[in-house]
């Protein structure tokens, strides 16, 4: 009955028009000093220009509806947290694709939509492929410098949690890289992986559902919460 409540209660989240802030943030996002510099100073000129990245995650595929992606999210709450910045957030997306490519990619996406920032959750494909760890940690930080060649800042995510892929393989190591790049290359990273079991494990979101119905207003909820983490740490690095 517990968890048919909370579900519920996710749908009334997911399908109502405020998507109130009510997402269990244990692990907010932290930005190392500077490290949105670039943004900040996009925000102060009253235009911010943000380009995601990733796969199907990012596309939004299990939300079912453009509106419900995690970018577009993150524009809309981060237009009512700016509403005087002209915000646009475009996407490259490309499911399973390997984080080598995405980075081949990225200097002509980069020269293509001028973003002050760019977002990257990476290290679903490296671990469903069983890329090494240390090659998948070089593509990464690849990208990272790319970006800064720029003048753009980078905010990294850990790969997403899903209990029964984890039950499948080892996802530590691709996360672990990520937050070691982030610390060594002082750019912030949300720890997605982390809240997302956490969100699992306190029965606020339950990822083991077969339910399709379910899993669609799950989805939902989840991107938006992603993005009310990540506009989080935004705002308060900005500000």
């Amino acid at each position: 009955m517990i968890r048919l409540t909370l579900l519920f209660g996710l749908w009334l989240v997911t399908m109502g028009a405020a998507w109130a802030d009510v997402c269990p943030i244990s692990k907010p996002l932290t930005v190392p000093d500077g490290g949105l510099d670039a943004t900040k100073a996009a925000i102060a000129k009253k235009q911010l220009a943000i380009l995601a990245i990733g796969g199907a995650a990012t596309i939004g595929q299990p939300a079912q509806g453009a509106d419900y992606t995690y970018p577009a999210r993150l524009e809309a709450r981060l237009r009512a947290a700016f509403p005087d910045v002209a915000i646009k957030v475009a996407m490259l997306a490309i499911p399973r694709s390997s984080e080598s490519i995405m980075v081949s990619k990225l200097s002509n996406e980069l020269a293509a939509h001028k973003p002050n920032l760019i977002l990257w959750g990476p290290g679903a494909t490296a671990a469903a492929r069983g890329i090494d760890p240390e090659s998948f940690a070089a593509n990464v930080s690849e990208a990272v410098e790319k970006v800064h060649v720029v003048g753009a800042d980078m905010l990294l995510m850990t790969l997403q949690f899903a209990p029964s892929v984890a039950r499948l393989m080892n996802l530590a190591p691709y996360r672990a890289a990520v937050l070691k790049l982030g610390d060594t290359a002082g750019i912030p990273v949300l720890d997605r992986y982390e809240l997302m079991r956490s969100w699992n494990e306190t029965g606020f979101l339950d990822l083991d559902t077969t339910d399709p119905a379910l899993r669609v207003h799950i989805a939902r909820t989840l991107y938006d919460c992603i993005a009310e983490a990540v506009t989080k740490g935004i705002v308060d690095a900005t500000r």
